[in-house]
């Protein structure tokens, strides 16, 4: 990662990891389908609010996430920008939660806590500074 970020414009970089994946899952979905037409069944039923949903997905779920990565590891430590996948999850939790009115159990809640307080642990300026105290020892 930091040898693409090195040598590569952030945005250029997202491009071909998202067109390079797409083209190898398109791939798979055909020889998955075989000669069965199953997949031209499905596309052929492909509407509107199935395009503006895929597009939500790709723009800000993948190429902006992936931009900002890029960009951040480029810029920064990738210790810290590794740390915040464990987000994810409480992203879609929480989207749930507000969007379709999903429940989160108690021993979810503690969870999360859990995690955001090793996020800010891993994210805050004294952790960076016994990270480099480290790396002088070695």
């Amino acid at each position: 990662c930091r040898w693409v970020t090195k040598h590569s414009d952030p945005v250029a970089a997202t491009a071909w990891h998202m067109v390079l994946g797409g083209a190898m899952l398109a791939g798979a979905a055909v020889a998955a389908d075989g000669s069965s037409g199953e997949l031209a069944a499905r596309l052929a039923q492909f509407n509107s609010s199935d395009a503006l949903a895929m597009a939500y997905v790709s723009l800000l779920g993948g190429a902006a996430s992936y931009g900002i990565f890029f960009y951040e590891a480029t810029h920064g430590s990738l210790t810290a920008i590794s740390s915040l996948t464990f987000l994810t999850p409480m992203f879609a939790a929480g989207a749930g939660y507000m969007v379709l009115g999903e429940t989160l159990t108690p021993v979810q809640l503690i969870g999360a806590g859990i995690t955001l307080a090793a996020v800010f642990m891993i994210n805050t300026p004294a952790s960076h500074k016994l990270r480099e105290v480290a790396a002088k020892k070695e």
